[in-house]
């Protein structure tokens, strides 16, 4: 059973009455043994401190096979002392000092210990310096690759371009891609406004353009996006206007256009014709405040075809 700490408290008070008692009664024979008890005890605890093996624990200074009057002493070598200049030192002042320089000694190897943790923390360190270091140095050379690569495929395909125009069948996006290139002047082509490479296109045809459009877009690599967005506004705007056509039934699926401009209602020509690309940007900022400000009598499907279409309207005016 545990005892609370009052209890312990009371019954230490109480050995502590009882040993006091004992030695106020016991005789001076008593009290000699009593002391000397106690003395071995202490000499006994400090021969295991100094590592002495069972067989030497019952030898005194009186009691030993070898004659040493000051077994249990500290050993001092005089000589070493003398020579020192510390000769005159008792042997208290030897233990101080001792002490002293055990505890210097201690303090020491505490700083070298806390300069190797130091060292080994640096050097951890650096390494992850050097690790993160190589890490960019290999995503950068990957990078310069990845660009390298890039470059090779779209000189690849203005090649590919070249050879198509230089020899009469060329594609629309080899004349767009002439167009917007100033490095191929030699080629001997007559250029016109771009979305006129549209005229008589089929809708498959266009769904090809802009395919075409987004890897030329991808491998320009953010060169020339304005151009390459505006005829993919243009493009895929041309081919709403022709599904609008094959769903009325006036034209057929594939069916060729004689104008990129033949579907176009003249309500919406009269809006846009003759203006410059600033009118029309000023027009299209008016007619989205007319859609989000809505209202009962508004006509919003009519309204955001119209916004479509001036989308178109701005991409040829650029």
């Amino acid at each position: 059973q545990q005892l609370s700490l009052q209890e312990r408290l009371r019954l230490k008070e109480e050995k502590k009455k009882q040993a006091a008692l004992m030695k106020a009664l016991e005789t001076p024979e008593e009290k000699r043994a009593r002391r000397l008890a106690k003395k071995e005890a202490k000499e006994r605890k400090k021969r295991e401190k100094m590592g002495w093996g069972e067989e030497y624990m019952g030898y005194t200074n009186t009691d030993n096979p070898f004659g040493d009057n000051n077994l249990l002493g500290t050993f001092i070598w005089s000589k070493a002392l003398e020579k020192k200049g510390i000769s005159h030192l008792d042997e208290k002042d030897l233990k101080e000092r001792n002490k002293r320089i055990q505890e210097d000694n201690r303090l020491e190897l505490q700083k070298v210990k806390q300069l190797r943790l130091e060292r080994e923390r640096e050097k951890a360190m650096r390494e992850q310096e050097l690790e993160m270091l190589q890490r960019e140095k290999e995503a950068e050379h990957f990078k310069t690759w990845e660009e390298q690569e890039d470059n090779f495929h779209l000189q690849q395909a203005k090649l590919r371009s070249k050879i198509r125009i230089r020899d009469g069948r060329a594609k629309p996006i080899d004349l767009l891609a002439k167009y917007i290139s100033a490095e191929d002047d030699d080629l001997a082509v007559e250029m016109h406004e771009p979305y006129t490479f549209l005229n008589g296109l089929t809708v498959s045809d266009m769904e090809d353009l802009v395919e075409d459009i987004q890897v030329y877009m991808e491998l320009e690599q953010g060169k020339n996006v304005d151009f390459w967005r505006d005829m993919t506004i243009i493009t895929e705007d041309e081919i709403a206007k022709l599904r609008k056509l094959e769903a009325s039934g006036k034209g057929g699926p594939g069916e060729r256009r004689d104008g990129v401009n033949a579907s176009v209602s003249s309500d919406v020509q009269s809006v846009f014709k003759g203006k410059t690309y600033n009118q029309l940007q000023v027009l299209y900022q008016g007619i989205e405040s007319k859609i989000r400000a809505g209202g009962p009598n508004l006509d919003i499907g009519y309204w955001e075809s119209l916004l479509q279409q001036l989308k178109a309207y701005m991409a040829r005016a650029r």
